[in-house]
């Protein structure tokens, strides 16, 4: 079953199918779009763009519980979850296979652009450059397609 990427996201705006599938159909095509490029790409950008808001309500949820706590470590510990959960999600991307380049031409604009590099600069900090190699493959990837 191929998954229409386009209708699942029309289903958070309220946006109704012309005909539904089967329960089954739904089912099998849940499973199988977390394990799509497209989702993983999607989940990377998603998680980078809304990484503020996390941080800013995990700060707001500690500094409610312990007024000592170092609001610093909080929103260190923060940028740490969402950057390595991003990773999670993007690593599964491997540049040389179709299906993978299709997500990210799918996605790909200035701001996955702009987010690409602003977690390889993380990675880079971190000194974890396998990580930065593999993001650096998939920025060129979108600037060959930008341009």
């Amino acid at each position: 079953m191929r998954v229409d990427v386009n209708k699942i996201f029309r289903l958070f705006n309220g946006e109704e199918f012309d005909s539904l599938p089967e329960k089954s159909q739904v089912v099998e095509a849940a499973i199988d779009f977390k394990e799509h490029p497209l989702f993983w790409v999607g989940m990377f950008k998603k998680l980078i763009q809304n990484h503020k808001v996390y941080n800013r309500s995990m700060i707001n949820f500690f500094s409610k519980m312990d007024e000592d706590l170092d609001l610093y470590d909080v929103e260190d510990a923060g940028e740490f979850i969402v950057y390595n959960r991003a990773w999670f999600w993007i690593s599964k991307i491997d540049i040389k296979e179709s299906i993978h380049q299709n997500a990210l031409t799918h996605y790909a604009d200035e701001i996955l652009l702009t987010y690409t590099k602003v977690v390889i600069l993380y990675f880079q900090e971190l000194e974890e450059y396998e990580k930065c190699a593999h993001l650096k493959k998939i920025q060129d990837f979108l600037e060959s397609i930008l341009n």
